[in-house]
């Protein structure tokens, strides 16, 4: 990008735009045959690039510019000048944004890999966004009365009746209340009236719902003490034994999430209350996975319980920015008629606030902060509530045995980053986003200077890249373990005595298949490695490590060196 704006940038442009924003640096060449990543090569004739560029973005090479003059800044870097471009993300109206006047072959989005075209469906799913109304409200020709399972319509009926006392909608007919709910409306041009979307998605029949909706899934799962053997307690789906709409699955599951919350009930007198503001976050996550679902596209409707934690999956992704909605913006509803009939037998918030209460509940309880994540390969949604506590001892004091004196040199940004990452298991920019107030340049930068001082590994690339505590860290350097890495092939040299598993006296010891792997690699050279593990075993750094500190404590084997010189041996290589 020398002279001339390169001819795949707009294809890049498309795919920041539609999926979550990025950057482009051009007269920046990426290396694969040094260790230095990029070569600044800058950028000649600047003024004509950036002539070239605004002109084409605002002609016909793509359909909308979302671009101002301050996301395109000259940079020196080294005494030569390359040029930065900041796409966001657009905005759910303004999407697809795609190339040469063809959204079916010029919409581009971004996975871990790069960019790629969209599928049909993808960009049908945008279309379907950008409309305020919500696709919900649209009317199903053909679709009517038969096609709703009348029990649960009556269920609903009846719990209408119990929230909303001497309302007016009491004395209507079915059709008429499910016209004004908004499950059914009038055809303008032919006078008849059909099903909407919403009405069939929430009351319809199994089968009327998979004829419009083949990829419609609903699943619940409990998942609590379970094993490898055991991969669930419980599990409600579709099976054929009932109507699988969206108000029976609500009505069956809620109740399963709510048994054996670990916190105490209140008392108003005498009087318990079961109903706590825990129990109503739940519902609230519950139904803001529902109604933000698509499910004109491929997915389920997932909801997992474990012994710690909650976690809700809808298919689709959001319209607005996750950090958006962390700072208090309010989530556009992709299905605002469903949202509604929730909201009238009591359940579901529709003024934004609803995200607040789950936030408001768990910092009652001090338990972690709920990680909402948009997972763009999938096309997904995750909302994940962790009842772990956020006590700051109990952690401080994990990571002091991790590093010891070492955490002093940390800013608290800095701690915010390892506490969150010990918590939740890892850690990413997108999630820091949220939980401070840097900007996305400043947290990658902390990022990767913490990864360099080795108290993260990191695993991954791109948006894609995690970021997992150093559990290898040593605040002291050793000079004997130094010695030892420094030349990985002398531990071929070391005089092995064991030369199986069934040499080891394990004891009835259970192994995983990774921690069997590791102890072969060991009994074969002598010794192993973070490094080591990762490339024979092909399996992420932090996995590794994990599974070396677990042989550690099952005493099978030690740990030598530290840091980039760790290495792991057997603590008796004797028969």
């Amino acid at each position: 990008a020398k002279n001339s704006v390169p001819k795949d940038l707009w294809e890049t442009y498309s795919a920041m735009a539609n999926t979550n924003g990025g950057t482009i640096v051009l007269g920046v060449e990426e290396r694969f045959d040094t260790d230095e990543k990029f070569d600044i090569s800058g950028v000649e004739s600047v003024e004509k690039m950036l002539k070239d560029f605004w002109s084409t973005i605002n002609g016909n090479k793509v359909n909308k510019n979302i671009l101002m003059e301050e996301n395109v800044e000259v940079i020196n870097i080294n005494h030569k000048k390359v040029i930065k471009i900041e796409i966001p993300r657009a905005s759910y109206i303004d999407k697809p944004i795609y190339l040469n006047n063809n959204p079916y072959n010029g919409t581009y989005k971004r996975n871990y890999e790069g960019d790629y075209k969209c599928s049909q469906d993808e960009v049908n799913a945008m279309f379907r966004d950008a409309s305020e109304k919500g696709f919900d409200s649209s009317i199903l020709e053909y679709y009517d009365m038969d096609d709703l399972d009348m029990p649960t319509v009556n269920r609903y009926r009846n719990r209408f009746s119990v929230i909303n006392l001497n309302h007016a909608w009491h004395n209507l007919s079915d059709e008429e209340f499910l016209i004004q709910l908004g499950a059914m409306d009038k055809d303008r041009k032919t006078k008849k009236v059909w099903l909407t979307v919403a009405g069939l998605l929430m009351f319809g029949k199994s089968t009327s719902i998979r004829s419009y909706f083949p990829y419609f899934n609903l699943d619940y799962l409990k998942m609590v003490n379970v094993d490898e053997d055991l991969r669930y307690n419980e599990r409600f789906t579709i099976d054929g034994r009932w109507e699988s709409n969206l108000f029976n699955f609500f009505t069956v599951v809620i109740n399963k999430l709510s048994e054996d919350i670990p916190i105490p009930f209140k008392l108003n007198g005498i009087t318990r209350i079961d109903d706590t503001s825990v129990h109503r976050a739940i519902r609230e996550a519950f139904v803001n996975a529902i109604v933000h679902g698509d499910y004109s596209v491929q997915g389920t409707l997932r909801i997992k319980k474990f012994k710690d934690r909650f976690e809700f999956y809808n298919p689709g992704c959001l319209k607005i920015p996750v950090a958006d909605i962390y700072k208090g913006g309010t989530s556009k509803c992709r299905n605002p008629f469903i949202q509604k009939m929730f909201r009238m037998i009591g359940f579901g918030e529709n003024i934004g606030s609803g995200f607040f209460k789950i936030l408001k509940a768990w910092k009652e309880q001090q338990w972690a902060i709920p990680i909402l994540e948009e997972n763009f390969a999938t096309n997904e949604v995750v909302l994940k509530l962790n009842m772990i506590s956020l006590v700051p001892e109990v952690y401080m004091g994990k990571l002091k045995e991790i590093y010891g004196s070492s955490l002093d040199l940390l800013n608290a940004d800095e701690i915010k980053i390892l506490v969150t990452a010990i918590t939740e298991d890892e850690v990413t920019n997108a999630r820091m986003q949220c939980v401070t107030n840097l900007h996305p340049n400043d947290i990658t930068e902390m990022l990767r200077s913490m990864v360099n001082r080795g108290f993260l590994i990191e695993e991954g690339f791109g948006r894609g890249k995690k970021y997992m505590i150093n559990e290898e860290f040593c605040c002291e350097e050793s000079n004997s373990g130094l010695d030892v890495i420094g030349d990985e092939s002398k531990g071929n040299n070391v005089e092995k005595k064991v030369v199986s598993l069934d040499d080891l006296n394990l004891n009835n010891v259970r192994l995983s298949r990774v921690e069997e792997d590791i102890l072969k690699i060991i009994i074969n050279d002598g010794f192993t490695s973070t490094r080591i593990n990762s490339e024979k075993l092909e399996i992420p750094k932090h996995i590794s490590i994990r599974a070396c500190n677990d042989l550690i404590e099952k005493g099978l084997i030690k740990r030598e060196g530290c840091n980039r010189a760790t290495k792991y041996v057997l603590v008796n290589n004797n028969l």
